[in-house]
């Protein structure tokens, strides 16, 4: 396989290099964890219904936690199962196209350990509270670090 000017590296030696190990080891930890959800969620089954709302009560809405999540188990494990699959596959794009174009090495490294590791903050977060404007915050960090990785794929590779 001809060599990539840009980096320097052919893909076969470009796989062997550890780093690169490691941010692989990093997506297959997530896989792992989006497979061991997938599995539990369909133990516990899907309830996607909500609690009935409770009679307008002053007493009874200041004794209520706002933290305490709405729904069942299973209608919180499958906003795990959602978060972690969306995660998975954008991260598996970036990195694909970061391994064949042997791009960026130990940076791409630490920028999927820290997207695996918001990853598993987000999937237990959602099984205990969901809000709009965390998901959105989220969803923001998330799609920046995945345009961190595309962009040194760019960079460093191609």
């Amino acid at each position: 396989m001809d060599e990539n000017p840009n980096s320097g590296f052919s893909v076969t030696s470009f796989v062997n290099e550890s780093n690169v190990r490691l941010t692989w080891i990093a997506f297959f930890t997530q896989w792992t964890l989006w497979g061991l959800v997938y599995f539990i969620r369909h133990v516990f089954g899907e309830d996607n219904s909500k609690p009935a709302p409770a009679e307008p009560d002053a007493e009874a809405s200041a004794q209520k936690a706002k933290w305490k999540p709405e729904g069942a188990l299973g209608s919180r494990l499958v906003n795990a199962h959602r978060v972690l699959m969306e995660n998975t596959l954008l991260l598996l794009s970036v990195l694909v196209l970061n391994t064949f174009g042997t791009g960026s090495t130990r940076a791409v490294m630490i920028l999927t350990w820290i997207y695996f590791a918001l990853t598993a903050i987000v999937a237990l977060t959602e099984m205990g509270y969901g809000h709009r404007f965390i998901r959105f915050l989220y969803s923001a960090a998330f799609f920046g670090i995945t345009l961190a990785i595309g962009g040194l794929s760019f960079a460093r590779g191609w």
